[in-house]
């Protein structure tokens, strides 16, 4: 029987903001497998792991200590559904650990603010808790409505990697595979997986982020015949739905390959009805996912 577990739960930017779907289905498939989630109030931005910690590190560094300080005050391991707040809250978290003088440093600055970095906690991304304290097997053995006829592309994105170990990190797109496999969804290789979606080179270059990145990889998961891509961060989900509709009116390339977070798509597995969290929200069209499940 599995053990009742309570994370503090950070939710970044992107999610409460744009993309309510995948916290409605990431609180039904946590509640359904007794995780529980206490939020963390005053919370900020975790901040952005690629062109903050590039312009002020000290800044980025230290707005994630009062992030973390803030779900040490609860006594409870952090938990972030999205891979960019992953790689801050991870990094930030292991760094200040190991660093004494940056976390005196940090301490400094945030201790007028009434925060301390005690390093106390971990911080988990949402697919190490979903393979590891609730496990593969309990996900298999709770599918009511297998998904045996839904063909998907994996994209697990970049910042997913961030671990202690590089052993470690090579684990986790194996556990975002067998978490997919688990709802008994095909998973069809493409070969870009690892590619990265474009999110990132947005600030640099708009049309290579969309044209040489997003397009080559819908390309291949349209020539693959699969029926979706299954993600686990919700930047990338912005920027393979809204990246579409950009293609389409500046480059007149129509794709339409919809796109699902592994929450929704475990969410479906366990019959829980699509409407209870929003997968019409989506950009892309769903209705022909829809359709093949029924």
């Amino acid at each position: 029987m599995q053990t009742e577990k309570t994370y503090a739960v950070f939710w970044g930017c992107q999610i409460p903001a744009r993309i309510i779907n995948i916290e409605a289905a990431t609180r039904r498939v946590l509640a359904h497998f007794k995780i529980n989630l206490r939020e963390i109030d005053g919370a900020s931005c975790c901040p952005e792991p690629v062109v903050c910690a590039l312009l002020d590190r000290e800044v980025w560094v230290g707005l994630a200590a009062r992030n973390i300080a803030l779900a040490e005050n609860l006594g409870l391991d952090m938990m972030t559904v999205c891979n960019g707040c992953y790689e801050t809250l991870f990094e930030a978290n292991h760094l200040l650990k190991e660093d004494e003088n940056l976390r005196n440093h940090v301490n400094d600055v945030i201790i007028p603010l009434g925060k301390k970095f005690t390093g106390k906690i971990e911080v988990k991304h949402v697919v190490e808790i979903l393979h590891n304290d609730i496990g593969v097997k309990m996900i298999k053995d709770s599918v009511s409505k297998p998904l045996t006829n839904l063909n998907v592309a994996l994209h697990p994105g970049c910042h997913l990697f961030r671990s202690k170990t590089p052993y470690d990190a090579a684990r986790k797109p194996e556990m975002f595979e067998a978490i997919v496999r688990a709802t008994g969804a095909n998973i069809v290789p493409y070969n870009l997986e690892r590619m990265c979606c474009g999110y990132p080179n947005r600030m640099a270059s708009e049309e290579i982020s969309l044209k040489e990145m997003l397009a080559t990889k819908l390309e291949r998961v349209i020539e693959v015949n699969a029926d979706c891509i299954v993600l686990t961060c919700p930047a990338c989900d912005l920027q393979f739905e809204y990246g579409q509709i950009e293609l389409k009116r500046k480059y007149n390339l129509d794709y339409k390959v919809p796109v699902i977070h592994v929450l929704e798509l475990i969410a479906l597995s366990l019959g829980i009805n699509s409407k209870e969290f929003g997968l019409e929200f989506h950009k892309i069209p769903v209705s022909k996912i829809l359709e093949k499940l029924r």
